[in-house]
């Protein structure tokens, strides 16, 4: 019987993405490389390693590993500098750790006061038409104060 598509990816004849490349590969990832820069150190192109990601559970999981261990290592520098003292590793191992305490703050304001959160949809449709009355008449009073103005041109000089 005649097979069009390979049941597995290891199974693609034309792969150059062998198991020994893909550990290769994956050790290059926990030495702190990135993921295109690995692939280029084992000789197989990125989008190779896309399509393994994206068909290969195992291999997809395996990469995640690989990464989470590479971060352990910047975080354990990243550690001892605060420990040191060094001031902007503090604030980023804090920032890191404890958002709730150490992390950006967004100040947030909603109104909530009963006429706010009481108001229907003809309540606010009718609140519209009165600020745009109020906006029509605010301009048209601007128009008419623009009409006194006396512009004169200067060519006595």
């Amino acid at each position: 019987m005649l097979q069009c598509m390979p049941s597995a990816p290891e199974d693609h004849p034309n792969t150059r993405f062998t198991q020994e490349k893909r550990d290769e590969y994956l050790e290059q990832l926990r030495c702190g490389n990135l993921k295109m820069e690995s692939a280029r150190r084992v000789d197989v192109s990125y989008r190779t390693v896309e399509r393994r990601r994206s068909d290969d559970d195992a291999f997809r999981k395996a990469e995640e590993h690989a990464l989470a261990e590479a971060r352990e290592g910047v975080e354990r520098v990243l550690r001892d500098m605060a420990v040191e003292g060094d001031l902007g590793a503090i604030k980023m191992w804090l920032t890191a750790h404890d958002r709730s305490t150490y992390g950006d703050k967004k100040h947030v304001e909603i109104d909530a006061t009963p006429a706010a959160v009481e108001l229907s949809q003809n309540d606010a449709l009718a609140r519209i038409v009165e600020l745009q009355t109020t906006l029509e008449q605010r301009r048209l009073a601007l128009q008419a104060d623009d009409s006194e103005v006396i512009d004169v041109e200067s060519e006595e000089l």
